[in-house]
């Protein structure tokens, strides 16, 4: 039978698609672990991962071991910290987080200090994908918790609001908008909106108010990331609405775009933490949850 270190490297290479990386991530020599994955193989009768000079690729048997691996680790963790639960000197196990590009950095940059004060023998590890990538990844084990620009209803998970998060209209300095301390959804008329990759909630809420205020919802594009969108304002492609942590964050130290907050009707997106239902770190997650929205709450809109 293989051993639990051995479905580990798996997983490591599978995640990492790099032997050194994986060594890496394991703390072993990458030899060791060249040689216990060919073990595993050996063990199982079956090619996992095809090596060559250019790549390293997963074989189709290898993605599934690799899947139910993680479940199976994922499983063991949950044992250990119900092992570790009732005792507060205990190391904590390490906790894998999954983000958006769009959240991570802004959420976890005013986040983390606490977070590090408050769970102070646990590691972090975190990882950036697409959102429907972190949902599928959280189901086979891949991450702990993710964090999401949006809610969830699925019943197999737990979906716990931090932080409704107001956008701003984002434009170039020149722009007659920036020199307004507010800007009203009918002053947006005539205007060319750009916006971000994002759930259909925020995206109808996008649609609805340049609708409702005259604007024009450039709809052929999607800016996969908040930076391609504040670099297309600032060569004056449009204006932009783009989430208030990222405006702290970004935005406030450009010298080309400036942001104002809107008056009213204002899109906001909703930060949420989640998790497997069927965890056994439920009541840690909840903890984190707690000390994330208290964190996040003086950048929070009622609504």
């Amino acid at each position: 039978m293989p051993t639990l270190q051995q479905l580990r490297y798996l997983v490591a290479i599978a995640d990492t698609l790099s032997f050194s990386q994986a060594a890496e991530i394991c703390r072993v020599a990458q030899p060791t672990l060249s040689i216990q994955l060919k073990e595993l193989e050996s063990r199982l009768g079956a090619r996992l991962v095809e090596r060559t000079r250019a790549r390293v690729s997963v074989t189709p048997t290898g993605h599934e071991v690799a899947r139910r691996a993680r479940a199976m680790l994922a499983s063991l963790d949950d044992i250990r910290e119900i092992a570790l639960r009732n005792d507060p000197q205990a190391p904590q196990a390490l906790l894998q987080i999954g983000v958006v590009q769009t959240v991570g950095a802004y959420v976890l940059s005013i986040t983390m200090p606490a977070l590090r004060a408050a769970f102070p023998n646990m590691k972090f590890q975190v990882r950036e994908e697409r959102g429907d990538t972190l949902l599928r990844q959280l189901g086979d084990g891949v991450h702990d918790l993710i964090l999401l620009p949006d809610r969830t209803n699925r019943r197999d998970l737990e979906c716990h609001h931090l932080l409704r998060e107001p956008l701003m209209v984002v434009m170039p300095v020149d722009h007659p908008l920036a020199r307004l301390d507010s800007i009203a959804p009918k002053q947006l008329a005539g205007e060319t909106v750009l916006a971000m990759e994002c759930g259909h909630r925020l995206q109808d809420q996008i649609i609805g108010l340049c609708r409702d205020a005259g604007a024009h919802h450039a709809s052929d594009y999607q800016g996969t990331t908040l930076d391609t969108l504040r670099q297309m304002v600032a060569i004056g492609m449009g204006i932009s609405l783009l989430p208030a942590l990222y405006v702290r964050s970004e935005v406030l130290r450009e010298q080309l775009v400036t942001a104002r907050p809107m008056t009213h009707h204002t899109p906001v997106r909703d930060i949420c933490l989640i998790w497997r239902q069927d965890a056994a770190r439920g009541s840690t997650y909840a903890a984190i949850a707690d000390s994330l929205r208290g964190s996040l709450q003086p950048w929070h809109v009622a609504g």
